[in-house]
This record gives C-alpha cells, sequence and structure tokens, in this order.
C-alpha cells in the first residue's frame, strides 16, 4: 500500500496510457506510419513508468536475485529515457517530411541511445552513472550522473532546434503541439531533478503523447485530412439542411489552374504544400456565413448562405489574397470558378453542374488569356 501511494501519480498515467493505446488499437482501421510511432511511444513511456517504481521497490531488499533486479532496472531505466526521446522525435521528422523512409536512414535518432548503452556498460565496470552494493543491494549515484541529464536536455534543446527550423514545412498549429509535446517531458525533468520523489518526468510525457494524439491522430469525420476545411460529406450535410430549412445559399465551385504542372515540376509533396497554403487563402478570403470544403484534389467549394451574396468580390479578395502570399509559387497561382444560387425549381445535382459548367468556361478562358500572354 505504501508503494501505491508513493507512485499513485505513476499508476494514473499508466492507466491513461493503457486506455489511450487501447482506443487507438480500436479505432485505427487505417494503420498508419505515424500511429505506428505513437504506440512505439507509448509502449516506451509505459515500461519507463514499470521501471521507475521497481528502482524504488528492489532498493535495499536481500534476496536470492534482488542484486540482479535492482541494477538492472536502473540500468534500463537510464537507458529508456534517450530511448523515448529518439522516437519522440522521429514522430516529429515523419509529420514534418511524411518520409518513413528518411525515419529508417536517421535510425530513428537512436544515436544517444547508443551512446548511453556504451556508457551503461562501461558502467557496470567503473561507476560512472550509478551503482549498487552488492552486501547492501543499495543505489547510489554515480560521480558522472549529471551527464545523462545533460546528454537529455541536449537532446531535447535539438528537438526544438529541429522543430524551428523546419517550422515552415508545417503548419503553425502542428509546431505549437510539438512544442508542448517537448516541453512537458523537460519540465517534468526538471522538477524530478530538484526533487527525486516527485515523479514527473515519465507522466509528463504522457501528457504529451495525449496531446498529440487528440490534435494529430483523431481527426474529424468533418475535416479534410491534408487542408483542414471541411470535407465533401460535410458539404453535402450543411447543403442539405440549408435546402431543409428553406435558406437561400449559392455555391462557388473553385478549381486551381496549371495544378497538375505544379505536381509534375516541384513534386506532390510541395503540391500538398500549395494545397494548405491556398487553403489559408480561402479561410482569410471568405468572411461571410456559410462554409469552405475541399471535394479532392485541387478542387474546393464555398457554400455561402444569403441571396445578396457577390461571388465575384469573394473571387477579387481571395485572387487579392494570393498575390499577397509568402510562398512564391501561390503568389503566381490563379484559379477558375463558378457559381451558381439555388433555387427551388432546381436538383442540388443541377445546381452543382451549372456552377461547375461556368468553373470550366472560366478555365478555358483563363488559358486562352495564358497563351495568348505568352504569345
Amino acid at each position: 500500500m505504501e508503494y501505491l501511494v508513493q507512485f499513485q501519480i505513476n499508476i494514473f498515467a499508466f492507466a491513461v496510457l493503457a486506455i489511450l493505446y487501447t482506443i487507438v488499437k480500436m479505432r485505427s482501421k487505417i494503420e498508419t506510419f505515424s500511429k505506428k510511432l505513437l504506440k512505439i511511444i507509448m509502449v516506451t513511456s509505459a515500461i519507463a513508468m514499470i521501471l521507475e517504481p521497481l528502482t524504488w521497490i528492489f532498493d535495499g531488499m536481500l534476496f536470492t536475485g534482488a542484486y540482479f533486479l535492482e541494477y538492472s532496472t536502473n540500468f534500463l531505466l537510464f537507458l529508456v529515457g534517450p530511448v523515448l526521446g529518439g522516437f519522440m522525435l522521429s514522430y516529429v521528422d515523419y509529420h514534418i517530411f511524411k518520409d518513413p523512409k528518411r525515419v529508417y536512414k536517421k535510425g530513428f535518432y537512436q544515436h544517444l541511445s547508443v551512446f548511453t548503452f556504451l556508457i551503461l556498460v562501461i558502467n557496470m565496470f567503473y561507476p560512472l552513472y550509478f551503482q549498487v552494493n552488492s552486501s547492501t543491494n543499495s543505489y547510489s549515484s554515480g560521480d558522472f550522473k549529471d551527464v545523462h541529464y545533460i546528454v537529455l536536455a541536449s537532446l531535447y534543446i535539438y528537438m526544438n532546434y529541429f522543430l524551428i527550423k523546419n517550422r515552415k514545412e508545417t503548419r503553425p498549429y502542428v509546431v505549437n503541439i510539438f512544442i508542448g509535446f517537448f516541453l512537458l517531458p523537460i519540465v517534468g525533468m526538471v522538477i524530478q531533478m530538484f526533487d527525486s520523489k516527485l515523479y514527473f518526468s515519465w507522466t509528463a510525457s504522457v501528457l504529451g503523447i495525449l496531446v498529440a494524439y487528440i490534435f494529430l491522430e483523431s481527426t474529424t469525420a468533418e475535416e479534410d485530412f491534408l487542408t483542414k476545411l471541411y470535407n465533401r460529406h460535410s458539404f453535402e450535410i450543411y447543403q442539405k439542411h440549408l435546402i431543409e430549412a428553406g435558406k437561400p445559399f449559392g455555391i462557388m465551385l473553385i478549381d486551381l489552374n496549371f495544378f497538375k504542372e505544379i505536381n509534375d515540376h516541384y513534386g506532390h509533396r510541395r503540391g500538398d504544400q500549395v494545397l494548405i497554403g491556398f487553403a489559408e487563402v480561402l479561410k482569410k478570403g471568405f468572411d461571410q456565413k456559410g462554409l469552405i470544403a475541399r471535394l479532392g484534389g485541387d478542387e474546393f467549394i464555398i457554400i455561402y448562405e444569403g441571396d445578396q451574396v457577390n461571388p465575384d468580390q469573394i473571387a477579387d479578395k481571395i485572387g487579392h489574397l494570393l498575390k499577397k502570399h509568402e510562398d512564391p509559387i501561390i503568389r503566381e497561382m490563379s484559379f477558375s470558378y463558378g457559381c451558381e444560387f439555388y433555387s427551388q425549381n432546381m436538383s442540388v445535382d443541377q445546381m452543382y453542374t451549372t456552377a461547375d459548367e461556368k468553373m470550366y468556361q472560366d478555365k478555358r478562358a483563363s488559358k486562352t488569356h495564358e497563351q495568348g500572354n505568352m504569345g
């Protein structure tokens, strides 16, 4: 009972981790490299939270095998820190670059884990980090234990440097999430350095994992995964609601011009960045009552409420914002659009088809204009 009270925060965090792991397993119909990494981080954190109480429980106990248990649990506890940090950095790397091969090539950022393992092997002969008295089975810190904290601190410092360096490769809110992802374990580590009986180091990591899952892995069914706009299903539900409520509305179908050339010339990853950037422009350009959705590929749609909306003004505002964008490719982009207001004498399909035809008329005119400029 004494140990249950002493390590109650570990037990609570372990329970949260177990529940979260179960949720990920049950809800993840499609296995992704991102979710695999997150599950590895969960398992590694769980191991750490089990090892930490064991090092205290076995300390000073005298029975056959007690020395081995005390030494091995401390050995693994020292090792699990950089291992967990490496997996966390791998998770961030994948979310930024979306390339599993890159993570494998980096060795899952386990370089400091290898260094720590070698130090721990030397520690068996020359106590650097810790030692266990073979007679009393009591643990004591080594003269170079602070080196371990320096190693961990350097890893987390590098994580933040890596994140800041590559911040333009992903969305701002993802950067903010990962800052918390990194800072929580650092705060827990600092607290535990001042008082070793405050077990916040590993439990803080669990909070970071929880934040990452909620905001990065549990994507809502209403959102488009890439752009974070609403998806086609959400658009259709909203459109049906407006029709049933008898509210006037219109749609503005948008298609990017020459997007295929961007993909062919710069690659699909750069194309994804362009789509994300264009989605952000749409959100800034449309500030009226309605909804913006990505239908698929480079096709978007705006549904606006009311019969006094001027879609040409919306298009002009979007075009103006594009010209001011910091990304040179997005700055040079153009789009075609077609609009149609809903009336009771037309079906939803007819309204969409009419807007689609107008959009392609605009696209043909844009291409003709572009070719005329080239000539």
